[in-house]
């Protein structure tokens, strides 16, 4: 298999296909190799149009979904990002070559170990990847953007405390089958305000680490 042309195949016939993606984004997307983010066993699909299988019974998001994430921060590259849920590691590189410096935070100790491995062989030194639970998250700093890689039931406005005024959160909110994907900011007295994206679906954002049993 050519990773090169399906790589190429990827961006022109399915992310470059939305409108919304620029060719700024496109282009961050051309840098790096998705197969080596992708799981060996599944490595032919890394271009395919659809969620590959993680561990713990988590999924890489589509690609289409990705460029769509990036098109929707519109980061400018001097940003600090707060990432919740490391996965793949795949959109914690993304976020870097958008931003200035990316801190990525997932539940499962494996996902930490193989994201450090992963983006260190992309050459991506503006990341950092740690154990933790953002439900848990004790932190005063304030971040310039957040982007939750789980879904979640309501507005997580808790996350409010965690970015500046003039941050945002992407979230996607919803039960399974209706998501939407949304731009969450502050107000100037610290309410929500929620802007609406798109449609889309992706698994909850797991809050406990099993022992035996894993899902992703």
């Amino acid at each position: 298999m050519n990773f090169n042309t399906a790589r190429e195949n990827m961006l022109l016939n399915q992310v470059r296909t939305w409108d919304f993606v620029s060719p700024d984004n496109i282009n961050i997307m051309r840098k790096l190799q998705r197969e080596e983010f992708v799981p060996v066993e599944h490595r032919k699909l890394a271009f395919s149009d659809l969620e590959i299988p993680l561990a713990h019974e988590q999924y890489m998001m589509k690609p289409i979904l990705e460029g769509r994430v990036l098109q929707s921060l519109n980061l400018t590259g001097n940003e600090k990002v707060l990432e919740i849920g490391t996965g793949s590691a795949y959109m914690t590189a993304l976020l870097a070559l958008s931003s200035a410096h990316v801190t990525s935070i997932d539940i499962h100790q494996d996902f930490i170990d193989s994201a450090l491995e992963k983006l260190a062989e992309a050459n991506i030194t503006n990341a950092k990847c740690e154990k933790n639970n953002v439900f848990n998250l004790n932190s005063t700093y304030k971040y310039d953007c957040i982007v939750a890689t789980g879904s979640f039931e309501e507005v997580p406005e808790f996350l409010l405390e965690n970015i500046k005024q003039d941050g945002k959160i992407f979230a996607i909110i919803g039960t399974d089958p209706i998501m939407t994907a949304c731009l969450i900011t502050k107000s100037t007295d610290g309410q929500a305000q929620v802007e609406t994206l798109f449609e889309t679906v992706v698994k909850e954002l797991q809050t406990i680490e099993e022992t035996t049993v894993f899902e992703l």
